[in-house]
């Protein structure tokens, strides 16, 4: 690759980091303020418009919002977003809810479907959020009195989020450090006479084409792949001071990079002109006969400067090695280590490890050089390909174990899970508040389920079920009109009991009340697939505060960090992908496709021997195949079109 071509290349790849922490720094200006126009301002009774509440729901185990609004006066402005007040027993639906609930029955989950949300009330086009005014006056004792919308209140989609300097460091550390090391490496490439100011052309074309991602996010509201997040365009367009401000700087700083480094590289020259002028002097007196000993002595120190400027590589101290191996036994010995020590024990054998690997890359090196000079092919690497195999081990590594914790579901999870596969949604617990009309919702339930009221103890150590006969028949307990011991034999109670911390349970026949706060309504069938019927009869029915499946809210809450993995993905990758393009610009050679390829093996290998033990010590987690698949697929290419480039003669 000529070395006009690089250096674009590298541009392009430092503009396009660049506008990518525009476009962050920007939707995050745009989230904080839609978040603030729709907020309630609570306020006293007498001064309210409207009466506000939110509630927590999920869609495939992603919760959203759930905002119910009572107004008080029907001229007052609507929340952001709607073109007025839902009616009663409707609902206002965001796009994004509408169209992933599909299959759940979201549309009338909550009410009647009354229209989608604008993109002014939502934070970001793909926020899951549904408005809400039940079918009748509610009982407001859990209910805030607000005078409008205008302050920050957190709502799923902002409770989920991360500060905007995470991601900005995220960006810097797995994208930017291996732009700035793709620039500094197009900067040696090619013919090096040329001055920096000539430099600018190819700098500025890169910078433009680096400036496509901000054209394309503030033209449409364009979807970020595999994380499901849309961006907002209209964010982008307010932030074109920022963006060219931004790109500008991104030239300058390739610019500056390629001067600095012009200038190293002339003063590299002047000494070694230098240390030829002295050597022709001294060879001139020797033929003549002549001696100068002042002279001389300089001459001889230029001479051990050229020598020590040229010289190898210092052999690498053994103990550096020894404290490698020592490293990678202390992560491969973590996993018999008890307890938080385990993880303790890995945190220090991995940062030893990366450490030391580069003493290892360097006695890589020092042995390719001493392969090359003694002709032997079979020890024929390049220093750069050791290298990289360090920055790729460090950078996948890293990646890969961030996922790896950020996917660890922790054992309430995990056994809300096994819950789920147990009984399914044939036991549905229903959280009410007031004095809910339980024959409304008997009837409004499908024709397969039944109800049953859970009664509970002051401490919450014993609950009776009350309901008919044929409801306890249904959970195999008995028919007594008098509390008696239940013996919970149907795994359904079994996990009520467990997920509840019921001591003891006990059942009866009768009618049960839900005055008290911990009284929660028992919906069972024979059957799966009842949840959305019932959730539909809960929010028609009663003032509903949660219909859930037991212990299924540890599921929902675990479920974002799954998303923020996959972020880590997409800037890890990028992050690989500039490492190897680092490698293709400054790698020429046709013969290095075998000498990557086995460095290809040697990353993976590391990477995955790593997470695999990471896995090991916290007990949980799966390892992200896609990251070591993409690396070797990305690294496989560049070593076969490695093949088609020839040395320039």
């Amino acid at each position: 690759m000529t070395r006009r071509w690089a250096l674009m290349v590298a541009s392009c790849v430092l503009a396009t980091v660049a506008s990518l922490m525009v476009i962050a720094v920007a939707t995050y200006e745009g989230r904080a303020a839609r978040d603030r126009a729709r907020g309630p301002i609570v306020t006293e009774p007498q001064d309210a418009i409207a009466w506000w509440s939110s509630r927590f729901d999920s869609v495939g185990h992603f919760q959203h919002s759930v905002v119910l609004v009572e107004p008080l006066d029907a001229s007052a402005p609507p929340p952001p977003g709607l073109t007025r007040w839902p009616a009663p027993g409707e609902a206002m639906l965001s796009p994004e809810l509408l169209s992933r609930g599909s299959a759940e029955g979201i549309r009338t989950r909550y009410g009647r479907f009354g229209g989608l949300i604008g993109r002014e009330g939502l934070v970001a086009p793909s926020e899951r959020l549904a408005y809400v005014r039940p079918p009748a006056p509610p009982n407001t004792d859990s209910w805030l009195p607000i005078s409008g919308f205008g302050r920050p209140f957190p709502l799923v989609e902002t409770l989920n989020q991360r500060d905007l300097p995470e991601v900005l460091l995220a960006l810097g550390a797995l994208t930017l450090l291996p732009a700035l090391a793709l620039m500094a490496t197009a900067s040696r490439t090619g013919n090096r006479k040329r001055g920096a100011l000539k430099e600018a052309p190819p700098l500025a074309i890169g910078s433009a084409a680096g400036s496509l991602p901000l054209i394309l996010t503030a033209s449409t509201n364009l979807p970020i792949p595999a994380t499901g997040y849309i961006l907002n365009s209209t964010d982008i367009h307010t932030a074109w001071p920022l963006a060219c401000a931004t790109l500008l700087t991104s030239f300058a700083t390739g610019l500056t990079l390629v001067a600095l480094l012009q200038t190293k590289r002339d003063r590299a020259a002047q000494n070694d002109r230098g240390i030829s002028r002295d050597h022709e002097a001294e060879n001139d007196q020797k033929a003549r006969g002549e001696q100068d000993p002042e002279k001389e002595r300089n001459v001889g120190r230029n001479r051990e400067a050229g020598e020590v400027s040229a010289a190898r590589p210092r052999p690498i101290p053994r103990w550096r090695l020894v404290a490698c191996a020592l490293a990678v036994a202390t992560i491969a010995l973590s996993q018999y280590v008890p307890s938080t020590g385990g993880l303790i024990t890995f945190a220090v054998g991995t940062i030893g490890m990366w450490l030391l690997l580069p003493s290892v890359t360097t006695a890589l090196v020092i042995l390719a050089r001493r392969g090359a000079a003694s002709g032997h092919p079979a020890l024929l690497t390049d220093g750069r390909l050791a290298r990289l195999s360090t920055a790729l081990i460090i950078l996948l590594g890293t990646v890969t174990l961030l996922q790896i914790w950020e996917g660890h579901l922790g054992d309430p999870a995990r056994a809300a899970l096994a819950t789920e596969r147990r009984i399914g949604d044939t036991l549905l617990v229903v959280r009410t508040a007031g004095h809910p009309n339980l024959e409304a919702f008997s009837r409004a339930l499908p024709a397969s389920s039944a109800l049953a009221v859970l009664l509970t103890s002051g401490n919450g150590e014993h609950a009776t079920l009350v309901g008919p006969c044929g409801t306890l028949r249904t959970l195999e307990l008995p028919c007594t009109t008098t509390p008696a011991p239940a013996n919970p034999e149907d795994s359904r109670l079994q996990e009520l009991q467990v997920w509840y911390g019921f001591r003891t349970l006990t059942s009866q026949v009768g009618r049960g009340r839900t005055e008290q706060p911990r009284n929660l309504l028992v919906v069972v069938s024979d059957t799966r697939g009842q949840y959305p019927q019932v959730a539909r009869a809960a929010y028609a029915t009663l003032p509903v505060l949660e219909t859930t499946i037991p212990g299924s809210g540890w599921i929902d809450a675990a479920t974002p960090r799954t998303r923020l993995g996959t972020w880590l993905t997409l800037f890890g990758l990028a992050g690989v992908l500039i490492l190897l393009l680092t490698t293709w610009v400054s790698t020429p050679r046709w013969h290095l496709t075998i000498p990557l390829l086995i460095t290809t093996a040697l990353v993976i290998a590391t990477t995955t021997w790593h997470a695999l033990f990471f896995i090991a010590v916290t007990k949980d987690g799966t390892l992200p195949w896609h990251l070591p698949a993409a690396t070797t697929a990305a690294c496989t290419l560049l070593a076969l079109t490695a093949v088609l480039r020839r040395p320039a003669h």
